[in-house]
């Protein structure tokens, strides 16, 4: 996705879109994140030519996700490690995993996820730890920036007309009452 206009430079969501846009992106960074390291772990994880394997890691180097670690001289080979902003994406790829469980189900239940000290089931959730408390899409609004353009002040207009009549996502009702309910400590996926 090659961000253009205006407003979309301005935009994190679009930035981030920008560096991790395609869903072979995510995808090397969610088996990075369960320990793949090496290309012919990737490969066979995936199931991605190594063509297409090759372009995408160079692109993740380069923007900083994985670094390149050779780890055998003769023959060269690497291994990929993410680095502290592709692990910071972590929380993108939780939440993805909770939107897959919830929205597109099906009756195979290969894992689910699990607290590392405990052992039992976790529900990601999004938390402020400024506000200390779980956080719904319908709790987040927006406030221009000092670098804001006209078109980032209409943008934020429209969507606090939206949240006040209640109109500015279908599905923020339904979500809301269900990450409220979460239990706030541990399971959080930002601490």
């Amino acid at each position: 996705m090659k961000v253009t206009h205006d407003i979309s430079a301005l935009c994190p969501v679009a930035r981030a879109l920008e560096c991790v846009g395609d869903s072979w992106t995510l995808l090397i960074l969610r088996d990075a994140m369960q320990g793949a390291r090496r290309f012919d772990e990737f490969q066979r994880g995936l199931g991605i030519a190594s063509s297409m394997l090759t372009r995408r890691l160079d692109r993740m180097v380069a923007s900083e996700l994985l670094e390149r670690r050779c780890y055998q001289q003769h023959p060269p080979r690497h291994e990929y490690h993410l680095t502290a902003k592709g692990h910071d994406l972590a929380p993108v790829i939780l939440m993805l995993y909770r939107w897959g469980e919830r929205h597109l189900p099906i009756e195979a239940n290969a894992f689910y996820l699990i607290d590392r000290q405990s052992q039992q089931p976790v529900d990601p959730i999004l938390y402020d730890r400024l506000q200390q408390r779980p956080l719904a899409p319908g709790d987040v609004s927006m406030a221009p920036g000092p670098d804001a353009s006209p078109a980032v002040h209409v943008r934020v207009e429209r969507m606090r007309k939206a949240l006040e009549r209640g109109t500015s996502s279908d599905s923020l009702m339904e979500v809301t009452p269900i990450m409220r309910q979460t239990d706030i400590t541990s399971d959080s996926i930002n601490d």
